[in-house]
Parts: structure tokens; sequence; C-alpha cells
């Protein structure tokens, strides 16, 4: 017996096991909507708990004598379903659209059937290699399951590296080939002799190597391929009947593409009534995050001056304030608030971008990079790092802190099982914001509105009332402004009281801006449920809302 090829082995396919189950999580982003990476975990854990059942129930039929061959042709069966499941899920329309009718349900039901299936089916082959392994190997229980977890554990890890160099369908493609491999080594193990026959598929199974062999030939002819495969629906709809991005690129985070857009009115999030959009058209590509969130960058060339329609957005309410000279973005995106700041007149901006891809695209990839020009501006900074883990170790202060619309879903380096901004909405992260404002310095946070809901507005006001009362306010509700225009609302939280000078310039720039202002101290705001977030005296209460 080799038993250093089982143990190479066994650490390979429980990192090939990990590894497709993050890979998945980061495909389902993309191709259906971020809650349904959670629908993997279940997947899994039911996959691999039927294949240990499986094989229990099996009795005698699994013994030593047979444990190589057995090994072998699981880890050649995980490998080979992991790319059929692959294949199958990049041509499913996921989303099916239309009305309740019996055949439209009955469509969907069967897709999300095929789904559950293709996926499933990896995950009990795996289960079936690792029950056999822990149970039928003549090695010491203890070793080999220190193996088995150093092997999971070394493909959690490992996922973050491959999907820094490969998008998700080649990862999952490399995965196989490696699952393969353990395949091969499973083989050469030498534990048993007896050989188990089950018609053609079996015969291929029994041959690892010709599966390892075909595998990384078909892994390698994707990687040189170019796009390779990729999927045919995106959230439900054709990637055929759209125009092919100009860039793209995955990571452990999510899949960011850009799009080309004609010289046009420039893409505001609240524009002002006033704003006159056939009087500023310009070039802009919209930065695309997993095929849903997105967001603009225009074509300045330097010249800071033709993005002066800035000034009529009021997610930049803020920037009126005087005295502002050093501001920091949370989620620099394709870079619009840092050039919004630079365009009133900033002179240090500091941009924090959690994805790499996304800051890459925004300083250093050639043809998009000198598209704005932003990252040649003199006083720019740009950090790649998530914003609420930097601010609490930086010592820096600023007079303006923005963070406008973080709502990508995008995933943490983990695979999607925790969103990257879930940390930023907190009544922590927001203590944090506050105490890196200089005296006078404003944190300004724009969110979806509406007239009729305010959830999500109101989420930010309680939020900025318990982090005002975290900071030692006597009076929360005299350091906050809120002002609305169209169904964008933008928040101003102070660290200190706003001055009677602060609320004659913000409520003048909003009077001329046709905003409208729900929330100041000098008025009682419209809206009961406003009126009520303000006048409670009970941070329980507060913090119950603002945890929606």
């Amino acid at each position: 017996m080799r038993r250093g090829s089982f143990y190479i082995g066994l650490f390979l396919i429980t990192a090939a096991i990990l590894m497709f189950q993050i890979i998945e999580t980061r495909i389902l982003s993309v191709i259906t909507w971020y809650y349904l990476s959670f629908f993997i975990i279940s997947i899994a854990m039911f996959g691999l708990t039927l294949g240990a059942v499986w094989i229990y129930l099996q009795g005698d039929r699994f013994t030593e004598a047979t444990l190589s061959r057995d090994l072998a042709y699981f880890s050649a069966a995980f490998a080979t379903s992991a790319v059929l499941s692959l294949v199958i899920q990049m041509v499913l329309p996921i989303r099916i659209a239309g009305g309740p009718s019996f055949l439209q349900v009955a469509v969907g039901f069967a897709v999300w059937g095929a789904l559950l299936l293709v996926i499933f089916m990896p995950f009990f082959f795996g289960g079936a290699v690792v029950s056999l392994a822990l149970t039928r190997s003549p090695f010491p229980i203890g070793r080999v399951y220190g193996v088995d977890l150093a092997g999971a554990a070394s493909g959690c890890l490992g996922v973050i590296l491959l999907l820094n160099v490969a998008d998700g369908p080649e990862a999952i493609l490399w995965v196989a080939v490696m699952a393969a491999g353990a395949a091969g080594l499973f083989s050469r193990s030498g534990i048993g002799t007896s050989q188990r026959t089950g018609g053609a598929l079996g015969w291929l199974l029994h041959r690892p190597a010709w599966v390892f062999a075909m595998l990384a030939l078909l892994a390698t002819v994707n990687s040189l391929a170019g796009a390779g495969i990729q999927p045919l629906y995106i959230k439900g709809e054709s990637v055929l009947a759209k125009e092919s991005p100009i860039f793209e690129a995955w990571n452990s985070f999510s899949r960011i593409a850009v799009y080309n857009r004609r010289s046009e009115i420039p893409a505001m999030w609240g524009p002002s009534p006033e704003f006159q959009g056939e009087d500023w058209a310009i070039e802009q590509r919209v930065l695309n995050i997993d095929g849903d969130a997105s967001t603009a960058s225009y074509r300045i060339e330097g010249d800071v001056s033709r993005a002066g329609f800035l000034k009529y957005d009021v997610t930049n309410l803020a920037y009126f304030l005087p005295d502002q000279e050093r501001a920091a973005i949370i989620g620099a995106g394709a870079g619009r608030d840092m050039l919004a700041a630079r365009v009133f007149g900033i002179a240090e901006i500091t941009g924090i971008e959690i994805n790499p891809i996304i800051m890459r695209v925004l300083t250093e990839e050639p043809g998009f990079a000198d598209f704005t020009g932003i990252g040649g501006l003199d006083g720019m900074t740009f950090v790649v790092d998530e914003a609420r883990s930097w601010f609490a170790r930086s010592r820096s202060r600023f007079d303006l802190i923005q963070m406008s619309l973080i709502d990508t879903w995008a995933a943490t380096g983990a695979g999607a099982y925790t969103l990257s901004e879930n940390g930023l909405y907190t009544v922590e992260a927001w203590r944090i914001f506050l105490e890196h404002l200089t005296g006078n310095g404003v944190f300004t946070v724009s969110r979806w509105y509406g007239a009729g809901a305010v959830d999500e507005t109101g989420r930010m006001v309680s939020l900025a009332m318990v982090a005002a009362m975290e900071m030692g306010a006597a009076a929360p509700r005299r350091h906050i402004f809120l002002a609305a225009s169209g169904n964008i609302a933008t928040l101003l939280v102070s660290r200190s009281p706003l001055s009677p000078a602060y609320l004659d310039r913000l409520e003048g720039v909003a009077d001329d801006m046709g905003y409208r202002v729900l929330i100041s101290p000098r008025r009682t705001p419209a809206s009961p449920v406003l009126a009520e977030l303000l006048a409670s005296p009970s941070r329980p209460e507060l913090e119950k809302y603002a945890a929606g």
C-alpha cells in the first residue's frame, strides 16, 4: 500500500469539494440572486450526507478489499459530474418571466428541479468518497480525519487564489481536474485488488488517468479560448441579446463587467429638478457588478469641469458646506464620488474600495484608467480594503465621509456567505466613521427613498440617532439633516450640532435645487414615521428599527 498516495488523494478531493461549493456560490450570485447562494450550503450538506448514508446502507458491498478502486471511481464521478453540472447551469434560464400560468409554473419547477439535481450530484459523490476514506481505510482514523480537515481548510484558501486568476466557470473546470488527480492517486494507493465494472461509464470512471487527461485538456482549451464557457443567462436575461462587455473579470468578491455607452445625458442617482441633462452630454461607461448593481464613469480626460453636472445630484449635497479640505469615499466604485469631491474643490480625497478588480479598472487597466483619468489627478489616494476595517485602523480625520448607495450585494472572500456591505450599515460602523470626522465634519449616506414607504430612510435615521447617542450627543436630532430628490434620500450626520450657518447653507441649496427637506433641526418632519424616530428617547426602539 502507498499511504502517501492515499493521503494526498484525500487532501485533494476534500479541497476540491470545498472549492466547488464556494465557487458555486459565486456562480449563483451572478446567474441568479445573492440570497440563493445560501441554497448551495443546503444542497452541499444534503448531498454530502446522502452520499455518506448511501455508503453506510450498502453494508459489506464496500470493503477495504475494493477501497482503492472505489475511491478512484467516486472521485472521478465527482470530477465529471462537476463539469456536467457547470455546463447545464450555464444554459439554464433560472429566472422565469411572465404571469403565473400553469405552463410557466411547470417550467419553473422543471428548471429549479434541474438546477437542484445538477448541483446535488457532485456533492453526493464527494460524500461517498469522504465516507469511504473515513470508514474503510486501514490507516489511523485520527490521521485520516486530520488530512480531511486540512484539505478542506486549504480549499477554502485556495479558492481565493484560483478566482484571482480564473473566472467562475473556468475555476470549476480546474477543480474538476484536481478531483481527477485525486482519483489517479487513489487508484495508485494499492488498497485492495478487486475491480468493479459498471457499463461504459463505469469503464471510463475506473480509468482515472483518462478522466484526468480529458478534463485537463478541456480546462486548458477553455482557458486559452478567451471567454471560454460562460453563462447564457444572467439574472434570467439572455446575454446574447445584450452588448458584449469590453472588460470582464472575476474574483472571490464578484464578477465585474464594463460596458460602453454613447455620448448621452449623464447617469445620475438623484438629479435635481433644475438639472438640464442635454447641456451636459458626455461619453460614459457602466461598471456592472454581478449582472445587476452598476455605476457610471465619465470621460473627462483630466478636465474636471466637464463633470460639473455632479453638483446637481442630491447625493453630493454635503459638498456645498464650507471649509472642506479632506474627504473619504466609502466604495470608490467607478470613481464617481471621488470625481464629485474634486468638482467641489476638495484637495485631498481618499477612495476605499474592497474589490481589487474595481480599483484596477479605475487606476491601472489600459484603456479604462485613462477614460476618466481620475488616477492621474493630484491629491487622490486609492485604498484596497474593507472600509470599516480601514477606518478602525486609521488615525486620519476627514471633513467629509461619503457612502452613496453601497448596495452591491457583493460577497466577501468567504464566497457569498456574508455580503461585504453588511458591516457598513451598523451602529458600530457609523460610530467609527463619526470618530474619524473633524470637529465640524459630516458623514453623508444616500439610500433609496419612497414617500409612501420610508423603510430605507427610516433605517438611516435610526442608525444616525443611535450613533450620535453613542458619541455623547445630548440632542441627536440637531446633528441630522435629510433631503430627497426622486427616489434617493441623502442623510447628513455631523459630529457636532449643525450650526445655523450650516443649516442656512443646506436649506438654501435644497430650495435652489428643488430638493425636499425631510429632516432639519428647524422643521417638523412631514413623515409621521420620521417624526416618531426623531422624538424617540428609547435607544432599544431605535436599534430595533435600524436592524430592519
